[in-house]
């Protein structure tokens, strides 16, 4: 080719325009994830803050409290939550099972406490042999002393 044909091509007419069109169509899709992508770090940020006040305030279930109310999340111009305390208000009014300390009843709950032996003397004189070596020894001869 020769230099005067190098500046001569000129591209076909259409092609500017699908150009545009596919630079237009990624344009909107990519501003699309941008906002889904402020909106997830956004809600992120929040779970983290309330979840935070949530456990300080004694919540069992921080999390679980949280999904509750992701729905009536309101945020300020900056991100952040702006009604954090109305809903941890909220929750600690309507559940309040959900804060506080919390009870354990254990299986083993009385272990180590002394309890009173019902073994006695009479119950040993009708035993049989094989009943009373099946027994605990140190209740064996506690009944025996008394």
């Amino acid at each position: 080719m020769d230099e005067q044909t190098e500046n001569t091509i000129e591209p076909t007419p259409g092609a500017a325009a699908a150009d545009a069109a596919v630079d237009a169509d990624t344009l909107n899709r990519l501003t699309v994830e941008n906002e889904q992508l402020k909106t997830a770090i956004r809600l992120e940020q929040a779970r983290r803050q309330i979840t935070d006040v949530l456990a300080k305030a004694g919540a069992r279930s921080p999390e679980l409290l949280f999904d509750s109310v992701k729905g009536d999340l309101q945020f300020a111009d900056d991100g952040a939550p702006a009604n954090t305390a109305a809903l941890v208000d909220r929750l600690k009014t309507g559940f309040p099972e959900q804060f506080g300390s919390r009870r354990h009843s254990a299986i083993d709950a009385g272990a180590g406490q002394a309890a009173g032996s019902r073994l006695t003397k009479e119950a040993l004189s009708r035993m049989k042999p094989e009943q009373i070596a099946k027994l605990d020894w140190a209740d064996v001869g506690r009944a025996l002393k008394n």
